[in-house]
This record gives C-alpha cells, sequence and structure tokens, in this order.
C-alpha cells in the first residue's frame, strides 16, 4: 500500500475521459490510507468502508478541494479509480484496506 509517486508516474490512474496525474493518484492514495487509519484502533485492522462513506470522510478531510472543484471528489472515488489506486472495491460498494 506504500506505493511512492514514481509508482503512479509509471501506472496511470484511469477511468473512461478521466484521469489523475501522478501527483494526485499519490495524494489521493495517501488520503485514502489516513481515512482508514483514522478509523481504526489500535490493535485492529482496518474493516471496509462503504463507498458513500469513504467519499463523505474524503470531502471532511480536503474540503478545498470540494469547494474550488465541485464534483471533482466524486469523480476521482469510484470503484474503477479507487481499485487502481490499490483499494479494491466489491459488489456491494465496499472499500477494502489491503
Amino acid at each position: 500500500m506504500n506505493k511512492d509517486i514514481t509508482y503512479y508516474m509509471k501506472n496511470r490512474v484511469t477511468f473512461n475521459d478521466f484521469h489523475l496525474k501522478a501527483r494526485d493518484a499519490y495524494d489521493t492514495a495517501k488520503n485514502i490510507k489516513t481515512i482508514f487509519k483514522n478509523k481504526t484502533g489500535w490493535f485492529s485492522s482496518p474493516k471496509p468502508i462503504h463507498i458513500n462513506e469513504l467519499c463523505n470522510a474524503y470531502k471532511i478531510l480536503c474540503p478545498d478541494m470540494e469547494m474550488y472543484h465541485p464534483g471533482v471528489v466524486d469523480q476521482i472515488l469510484i470503484p474503477e479509480i479507487i481499485s487502481q489506486l490499490g483499494y479494491p472495491v466489491d459488489s456491494d460498494g465496499m472499500v477494502h484496506f489491503n
């Protein structure tokens, strides 16, 4: 889960016409990791988070992003993009931390 920015320079994160630049992909993956860590107890492993809950938590973590770029968080936090960032999404919309 600790991919550095060079990973995203070599592996483009894209779905349909939407893509993340390497730095944006790296920062997004790091922010998702922060959200998982904030919801985990000391000796617990991270539990899956529903994609809608993750989206809301992301908007709280990065309020400026939603204010200056309305709707971009909703574009980023779709199953296809989240999976490419290293967080598998199951058919029920649950995002898993590996």
